[in-house]
This record gives C-alpha cells, sequence and structure tokens, in this order.
C-alpha cells in the first residue's frame, strides 16, 4: 500500500503516474477519473486534492501539514466536492463557474471535485465545456464517473483520464485477510466472486444474504440431482422471492455448474470459486458428466436472455429447472 496515497488497493501503476507528474509539478487542469463504483475513485480524487494543496515540498500529500489535516477532515476552504441531485445540470455548473472564479486565500491552488459526472445533462456538459477551455492557472477540476463514453467527447479530451482497473484476486485476498480479518478460505472465495472490485468484496464478507444465499442454491443443485419433480417446481419459489436479484442468483447458479465443470475437466482447484464447497463440487462432478455440465450452464444462461423479453418470470424459472433435472437424468 502506498504511504503518501493511503488506502487506494490496487492501482499501484496509476498511483505512481501521479506521484511522478506531482513531483515533477505537473498537475493538469483537469483530470476524469472513470472506474466502477468501489475501486476507489471518490478516494483517489480527495487524495490527489490533498497532495495539490500540500504544503509539503518533499512527499504529497503528506498526511502531517495543516492542509493535509483539513484535507483529511474535509474542512479544507480550497477543496470544494460537488454531488448533484440525482443528475448535474446547468444550475449546478454555473454555481461550479462562480465558485472557480473564487481566487484561493488559503495556499496557492484550488480544487473541485465533481461526483457522477455520467448524471450531467447535455446541456450542463456544453455549459462545463467553456470552464475546462479556459480554467484559472490556479484551479484543478476532479470529474468522477463509472463511464466516459457518456460524457461529451470534447470534454474527455480536454481531461486527463485516470482509468481505475479491476484489482487481481490475490491482492484481494491479501486484503480481506490482513484488513479485514477474513480466513484464507473465505477470501479466496469473495474474491473470486468480487470482480475485481475492492468495494464490493467487503461488501459481500459482511453480507450474510450472500451467503446465506449461496448456502441456498447449493441446496437447489442437490435436490436437481435427487430427480423429484414436486420439489423442483417447489425449488422456483426461491427465484420468485429473490425477484429483485434475479440475475446475480443466476450467475452464482451458474458458477457452480462452472467450478464442476473445471473440476472434471481438469481436477485441479486453482480456478473454483466455490473454494469452500471443494468436498461437494468433488461429490457432484463425479456423478455428471462434461457434455452434461455444458448443457446445464446453456440452459441457465438461456434462461437470463429470457428475461429480457416478456415472459412469465415463475414459468420461466420452472423450465429452467425442469430442463437441468432433464438433463441430469440422462
Amino acid at each position: 500500500m502506498e504511504l503518501t496515497f493511503r488506502g487506494i488497493i490496487g492501482q499501484k501503476k496509476i498511483i505512481d503516474h501521479i506521484k511522478r507528474a506531482l513531483s515533477e509539478e505537473e498537475i493538469s487542469h483537469a483530470y476524469l477519473i472513470e472506474g466502477a463504483v468501489g475501486l476507489g475513485r471518490r478516494r483517489v480524487a480527495k487524495q490527489l486534492a490533498m497532495a495539490i494543496t500540500c504544503m509539503n515540498n518533499i512527499e504529497k500529500p503528506c498526511h502531517s501539514c495543516s492542509s493535509c489535516l483539513k484535507a483529511v477532515s474535509q474542512n479544507h476552504p480550497e477543496i470544494k466536492i460537488i454531488e448533484g441531485d440525482g443528475s448535474i445540470k446547468i444550475d449546478l455548473i454555473r454555481e461550479i463557474q462562480k465558485e472557480i472564479q473564487l481566487k484561493p486565500y488559503e495556499g496557492k491552488r484550488k480544487v473541485i471535485i465533481l461526483y457522477d459526472c455520467e448524471t450531467m445533462t447535455l446541456q450542463a456538459q456544453n455549459a462545463f465545456l467553456k470552464t475546462l477551455e479556459e480554467p484559472p492557472l490556479y484551479a484543478t477540476i476532479i470529474m468522477i464517473t463509472v463511464n466516459s463514453g457518456s460524457l461529451l467527447p470534447t470534454i474527455v479530451s480536454r481531461c486527463q483520464l485516470i482509468k481505475l482497473n479491476p484489482v487481481n484476486e490475490r491482492t484481494i485476498q491479501e486484503y480481506l485477510v490482513s484488513h479485514e480479518g477474513a480466513s484464507m478460505e473465505t477470501s479466496k472465495v469473495i474474491a473470486a466472486y468480487s470482480g475485481g472490485n475492492i468495494g464490493n468484496a467487503v461488501k459481500m464478507l459482511y453480507n450474510q444474504d450472500f451467503k446465506q444465499k449461496r448456502e441456498e442454491l447449493v441446496k437447489i443443485t442437490k435436490e436437481l440431482l435427487r430427480g423429484s419433480l414436486t420439489n423442483v417446481l417447489e425449488l422456483a419459489d426461491f427465484f420468485t422471492l429473490e425477484k429483485r436479484e434475479v440475475i446475480e442468483n443466476l450467475d452464482l447458479l451458474m458458477s457452480w455448474y462452472r467450478d464442476l465443470l473445471i473440476y472434471r475437466e481438469t481436477q485441479h482447484l486453482d480456478f473454483i470459486r466455490n473454494y469452500d464447497k471443494i468436498e461437494e463440487i468433488v461429490l457432484q462432478s463425479k456423478n455428471i458428466n462434461t457434455y452434461k455440465l455444458q448443457e446445464v450452464v446453456y440452459i441457465i444462461e438461456d434462461a437470463k436472455n429470457k428475461l429480457k423479453s416478456n415472459v412469465n418470470f415463475q414459468l420461466n424459472m420452472e423450465v429452467m429447472l425442469l430442463n437441468i433435472q432433464e438433463v441430469l437424468s440422462w
């Protein structure tokens, strides 16, 4: 973990680039930080703002000068964090334009951080473009978005893009063990399901619903192997009760059969997501051949696709489970 840019996990190349620019005093007038929620976009923005306003000439941010301490307490007069109410409209942009014209009275720099820029209306973007084209020399604008493609190309081209990347599983595992007290087994499972998102990983670690859903889905796979028609129709109720999270649940179900397929083909556990269920994975993989597993994955994917069209939800889930059971009974 970086000593100056603290708490930013798995983004070393990006942080090193920012630190070099700071040491060479090559500060851009505008930055656009792009990445999924949970990767640390806001943390990067705040610490970049802290570094820009830091009074230490050796390392930035130093976390100890009066400027950094004010930034940490979110009480710095020259760091303004702005967030729209649902969307960023032209009235808010006009407020920013007025604010940015006020010269800093504490230090030499002023930083404006603008959250959720993908919600900026077209009218607001066009108005903001003028500010990006001719910003005051003392000002830096830091914009945050999940998708730079939602912004006008002319806005993106006037910013230095900082794109946060998914974090590798090993780094997430190590963080969960060292900072959250997770076991190695649990951290491996969570990291595999996190999608390279450290924020998601921490949430999943403490989310009892996630753990319970996984347990329920494993029970469903056992019932499907037993071949009871009545039980299968009852199992569809799980997906109906969890209708709002059906895509996530189907992905969890698919990942289970993916694990069976990987283990059956390789006899290795290195790429298994459900690492804490190895015994059950080994047991089920002995009873289902490769062709059947491929068919099951296809059936689940087909059910996911049908959700996009106007099909009866309950019927779709029931047919999916019946088709899986039929394949497993061949």
